[in-house]
């Protein structure tokens, strides 16, 4: 088993710093959340965060969910899995 020394420090941020990469998804239930950070624990290294955002489209507001990654290609991975989809 290979040992993440990231793992010591807390992966998971409560809010989005400017230099990561993220992907905005639809607002989803909390349970969908936890297995998205569990599905990203598991397969990314790097650290990321799951924090609520509000956009604006066609003069409406919507609720998102934005996902950010420090590292690129643990987005790249996470959009390719399809967990992104699949809790919608």
């Amino acid at each position: 088993m290979k040992i993440n020394p990231k793992n010591f420090f807390g992966r998971k941020l409560d809010h989005l710093p400017p230099h990561f990469v993220n992907v905005v998804i639809e607002h989803t239930h909390e349970s969908h959340i936890e297995t998205m950070c569990k599905w990203i624990y598991e397969h990314c290294s790097g650290r990321y965060s799951i924090t609520k955002d509000v956009i604006f489209q066609n003069d409406k507001t919507k609720s998102v969910d934005l996902v950010g990654f420090e590292e690129p290609g643990d987005l790249t991975l996470f959009v390719l899995s399809g967990k992104a989809q699949q809790v919608n």
